[in-house]
C-alpha cells in the first residue's frame, strides 16, 4: 500500500471539520475552502516527504511480546516507505 498525500489530505481535512464543530459548535463554512485544501495538501506532502526523507530513523527496532510475556527485540536494518504523491 502507498503512502498518498491525498489520502493524508482527506484525513487532515476531515479532522479539521470534526474539530470545528466540537470547538465552534458549528459546522465548518463553505468560505476559504479552497484554500484550506491547499493548505492541507502541503501539509500532508510536507510530512511524507520529511518521513521519506529520514526513513532510516523513523524505526530502529521492533520488540515483539508473545502471550506469556516474553519479549524479542528485532533490528530494523531498512526501512522503505512507498511513497505516492497521489493527485
Amino acid at each position: 500500500m502507498a503512502l498518498e498525500a491525498t489520502h493524508m489530505m482527506e484525513a487532515i481535512e476531515a479532522a479539521f471539520k470534526s474539530e470545528w464543530q466540537v470547538v465552534k459548535g458549528t459546522p465548518l463554512p463553505e468560505a476559504g475552502s479552497e484554500d484550506r485544501r491547499l493548505l492541507f495538501a502541503a501539509i500532508a506532502r510536507g510530512i511524507l516527504e520529511y518521513l521519506k526523507d529520514h526513513e532510516e530513523e523513523i524505526l530502529k527496532s521492533i520488540t515483539v511480546k508473545d502471550p506469556s510475556d516474553t519479549q524479542i527485540t528485532y533490528n530494523v536494518e531498512k526501512v522503505d516507505l512507498n511513497f505516492s504523491k497521489g493527485t
